[in-house]
């Protein structure tokens, strides 16, 4: 049946269409509005309100509101295409948004349906053509919209020539890539398709200019070169030969062994100090440069002395108070259901693990000396407990332990060292962290304990040129052994950028080619994982960005509320994330892969993934502290402020007085950019307090 109410047209030129033709422009505030609602659904009235005229006064602000909605109801005859209740805004029944009817189809997956909504308006740009700089929260949510719908239109594009490439309905696929094209011109993924399908129709000399057109666009907006894949194809094409078949929609995983190399190569004299630092009793540190293999060697060795479990920081540890301990503590516990902590310990514990304590008995500050001892008293007690039965705790990527949970472990641990000269049994310590990125108070410790004879370092350095053979003969990759001395050179030995250089030779389909003459400069792997993140689903490719954004809180139950999906679809997206070995579960396979999603997230859109992790997390009653820190990356200091004053006070009431300290510094400097002198002054008299009260020693 055919429409009979009005459409608001946000996608391109704005404008309202009649059911009889009529056209009306509108106003940016006015169309803003209406795509807002169209994206976002029915939405509060205060914050709509205070979006739009953010610096004026609560009463101008809602006059405005009044006038915008009279504006447009006047504009088509009377009727009401938006209802104002009280406290909320919504569509009526008689609008329809274009860019609502998009969302909706890329939600299904409906790629044609994404297709017709975008060309029965006036182009492709949501907004097109307004600005919002007076509007700081509007703006940003503005840009992730533009790049939400951005991805549909991208995904249904890719999806759509594919489809009617298979069909050898060629000239329909040749029209849309040349739309995708004229939109996004440095697009290699769109310019590659507009190439082959030139070909195709029999066109050689249209696919070379193409090619040409699109290495100069290339080279000048991105200072890039075109892909293998690109290059690939247009060597074809200059010979004359028949295309090769279109890649697969989904590529075969990688294999498992360079994933984990099954062969530990060059690290026999590591081997040996470990071994002596075992028969010594001594804590032992593994470092060296990302890639070299720390976690490798310190879990294989753990491995042959007994029972031994993991624990680990991660990034985005350090901003938040006790997120390395509390992670360990609790992944301990289920692991150990049968361990049973004494009341007291239980209590302390609470204060940084909230679900031990009893709601009806609340935690007594800690104001004195001795309360802060009992404290950390109750952490040592609770690692012995829950390590009791233990030969090895390996702990990884120490550099990202945050100061609080830093401080706590050296405690325990001192308690560990003393009571070894006793008859009761203690695990050995495995401590791996990146050369020269230990923080300033973990560094100090590392070397108290080494000048005390007490724990010794293991340096881990690069496999020479045969120590790469070795690890590449236990690969069992046909055709990986003759680019040993190449790959020796480009890595310099580095395991982690040998794996990734295979990898990437794996999936351009060069492993059994010459060595490429076009790769990043050597020892920068990044470059290459970059390219590998390019081949994901955009629905991967986001999850794997929400993934690194929400840093070691990040759990699959977050994504589908987050990404505005289904969890079938986020189920898919994770085994994608597994098979192209970016993610391992719920962690990324290496910090590195973590590092190059995290650089390849624009700002924009890393603003708004922020303030959807934020909204979900503040529904699901997150701590204050994590709150604070995902409303700032999303660009909301007023949103953030609160939870951030919320934590410090609460942080003054339970724990040392330290934490709470540092989270007024920052408050009280937020304050003063946001204008706001006199809080600011209050924050900071707070801290001065707490510093006070940090001066003495535990």
């Amino acid at each position: 049946m055919a429409w009979t109410g009005w459409t608001a047209r946000v996608l391109g030129l704005a404008q309202l269409e009649g059911p009889e033709g009529q056209r009306v422009r509108l106003e940016r505030r006015a169309a803003t509005l209406l795509a807002y609602l169209g994206l976002e659904g029915p939405s509060p009235k205060l914050s709509l309100t205070n979006l739009l005229w953010p610096d004026s006064p609560p009463t101008t602000a809602r006059n405005n509101m009044r006038q915008l909605l009279r504006r447009l109801r006047l504009a088509c005859g009377g009727l009401e295409l938006v209802r104002a209740g009280a406290e909320r805004l919504e569509p009526g029944p008689e609008l329809r948004v274009d860019v609502a009817d998009l969302k909706s189809a890329a939600m299904t997956h409906a790629h044609a349906r994404v297709l017709e909504a975008l060309h029965a308006g006036a182009g492709v740009g949501l907004l097109s053509g307004f600005d919002f700089d007076d509007c700081p929260e509007l703006a940003r949510w503005l840009d992730g919209a533009r790049t939400a719908v951005e991805g549909w239109v991208r995904q249904a594009r890719e999806a759509e020539i594919e489809r009617h490439t298979a069909q050898g309905d060629w000239s329909t696929a040749l029209a849309q890539a040349q739309a995708w094209v004229q939109h996004e011109p440095e697009s290699e993924q769109a310019g590659r398709h507009l190439i082959r399908l030139h070909y195709l129709q029999g066109d050689r000399g249209a696919a070379l200019a193409a090619f040409e057109r699109l290495r100069s666009v290339l080279s000048r907006e991105l200072d890039v070169t075109p892909m293998p894949d690109t290059l690939a194809l247009v060597r074809h094409i200059e010979k004359g030969t028949q295309l090769p078949r279109p890649p697969a929609a989904s590529p075969s995983p990688l294999p498992l062994s360079v994933l984990r190399p099954p062969v530990l190569a060059g690290r026999e004299a590591a081997w040996r100090q470990l071994e002596e630092g075992w028969k010594a009793g001594q804590v032992l540190f593994i470092t060296g440069e990302p890639g070299t293999g720390k976690s490798r060697l310190a879990e294989e060795f753990a491995a042959t002395r007994g029972r031994w479990v993991r624990m680990e920081g991660r990034p985005g540890d350090q901003d938040i108070p006790f997120a390395s301990q509390a992670r360990a503590l609790r992944t301990r516990m289920a692991a150990q259901p049968e361990v049973k902590m004494p009341d007291w310990v239980r209590t302390e514990l609470s204060r940084i693990l909230p679900e031990l304590g009893a709601s009806s008995n609340p935690i007594p500050p800690l104001v004195s000396e001795a309360d802060e001892l009992r404290f950390y008293d109750a952490h040592a007690e609770a690692i012995r407990l829950l390590h009791e039965h233990e030969d090895v705790v390996v702990v990884d990527d120490v550099q990202y332990w945050d100061k609080a949970s830093a401080k706590i472990f050296t405690y325990a641990l001192a308690r560990v060292l003393d009571s070894r000269a006793g008859t009761t049994r203690r695990p050995c310590f495995i401590d791996c962290y990146r050369r020269g990125e230990l923080p300033p108070y973990s560094e100090a410790n590392v070397r108290h304990l080494v000048d005390a004879g007490l724990a010794r370092v293991i340096d881990l350095g690069p496999l020479s040129p045969e120590e790469v053979r070795q690890l590449l003969a236990g690969l069992d990759l046909p055709g990986a052994e003759l680019h040993a001395e190449a790959l020796a050179r480009y890595t310099g030995g580095n395991p982690l950028y040998i794996t990734e250089t295979l990898k990437h030779l794996l999936e351009t389909g060069s492993l059994h080619k010459d060595w490429p003459h076009r790769l990043p400069p050597p020892g920068r792997v990044g470059p290459l994982i970059q390219r590998r993140l390019e081949h994901l689903s955009p629905l991967a490719l986001q999850t794997a960005q929400l993934a690194a954004l929400a840093g070691s809180h990040f759990r699959p139950a977050l994504a589908p509320d987050a990404l505005e999906v289904t969890t079938t679809a986020i189920h898919a997206a994770l085994a994608e994330l597994e098979a192209a070995q970016v993610l391992v579960g719920e962690r990324f396979s290496h910090d590195l892969v973590l590092e190059a999603v995290r650089a390849g997230i624009p700002p924009a859109a890393a603003r708004v993934l922020s303030g959807r992790l934020a909204t979900v997390l503040e529904r699901d009653g997150a701590p204050a502290i994590l709150l604070a820190h995902h409303w700032m990356e999303a660009g909301s200091v007023d949103r953030a402020l609160p939870y951030l004053l919320a934590s410090a006070h609460a942080d003054e009431q339970v724990l040392p007085p330290e934490q709470a300290a540092d989270h007024y510094a920052r408050a009280a400097a937020l304050m003063d950019t946001a204008g706001r002198p006199g809080e600011a002054a209050r924050a900071r008299i707070a801290e001065a307090r707490c510093r006070t009260r940090s001066q003495r020693p535990t």
